[in-house]
């Protein structure tokens, strides 16, 4: 029998998508900090290890502009990484799925960084504060969260009170409910300073990262008309949101005549791909939810998904 030849270190990492790589970092930055202690200092009474990377109006005005990066992949305690990443994983996977792997990672980075920006604004012009250092991924989960929300809102799924007590909740439901949470929570520690230690999170990086997720697939032409510039201010030149099938169809030359004659071409690959397998699937989400997908319909969602990104990078 002849061996399956075997991927190249090169090819393999070209076939990761980004949320394979997003997750993946999340992991690795911990593993780092708290085992090998690579990023990370020990305090020098306690001995707790304090991991670096965060971001703050004290650490940017020192001129570390990458921490409005570094700090969404850093974490606080393994709690702390369990939770943002069971939010990434239930809504980065279907992103991925959905938007692709440049939308997953801008939505993730933007989030990321609008969030910080919502934090780090009403620490220090609320209550003075420019050298709490924030970290996780919570501000980029609740945007992928949102943005999902906006595409899918009637998608039901089970949500589990404090772990335990399943709840059958829309989409659109759970978005809502937990923007409305994280709002009054962080109105009433800013204004009234009532919140125990325990609860005094960073509210304000949750609203930020949900409010870019909105905006950001809103912008794609989910949920309603475009949110865009020209949108805005030119209407009637604005184009009408198509369907995700409408836009993965091939183009038409409409402006040929109809007895002009036709130079036949080989069939596209990719167009095949998408005319026989991905738009069928489509139509299924469009009718039963993303949860109604198999697994090997997903997997045929992330190969177009790679491939239509390897052939945007060939161009």
């Amino acid at each position: 029998m002849r061996e399956a030849p075997q991927r190249s270190l090169t090819r393999t990492l070209g076939d990761l998508t980004a949320f394979q790589i997003i997750f993946g970092l999340n992991i690795a930055v911990f593993v780092m900090q708290y085992l090998f202690e690579v990023g990370s200092i020990r305090h020098p009474l306690s001995g707790e290890v304090l991991p670096l990377g965060g971001v703050s109006v004290h650490e940017l005005a020192q001129g570390k502009v990458w921490t409005l990066f570094t700090y969404m992949f850093v974490h606080g305690s393994l709690g702390h990484l369990l939770l943002n990443m069971i939010l990434v994983w239930f809504a980065g996977k279907s992103v991925q799925q959905l938007f692709g792997s440049r939308h997953f990672a801008l939505i993730y980075l933007f989030a990321g960084i609008v969030g910080a920006a919502a934090e780090m604004a009403v620490n220090s012009c609320v209550q003075n504060d420019t050298t709490t250092t924030l970290v996780g991924a919570s501000a980029s989960a609740f945007g992928l969260l949102m943005a999902l929300a906006v595409v899918m809102p009637e998608e039901e799924i089970t949500a589990l009170i404090y772990f335990i007590i399943p709840v059958r909740l829309r989409l659109r439901t759970l978005a809502k409910g937990l923007f409305v949470i994280q709002l009054v929570f962080g109105l009433a520690g800013v204004l009234f300073n009532v919140l125990p230690e325990g609860m005094q999170i960073a509210y304000f990086a949750h609203l930020g990262g949900a409010a870019l997720g909105w905006f950001y697939a809103r912008s794609l032409g989910y949920g309603g008309s475009p949110l865009t510039y020209a949108s805005q201010w030119q209407p009637q030149r604005a184009r009408k949101p198509e369907l995700a099938r409408a836009r993965l169809r091939p183009t038409v030359d409409l402006e040929k005549p109809r007895g002009a004659a036709t130079t036949a071409r080989p069939a596209d690959p990719i167009e095949t791909l998408i005319e026989d397998e991905v738009n069928p699937i489509l139509d299924k989400i469009g009718q039963h939810g993303i949860g109604s997908l198999t697994n090997e319909e997903r997997h045929t969602l992330e190969r177009a998904s790679r491939e239509l990104e390897r052939r945007k990078q060939d161009t």
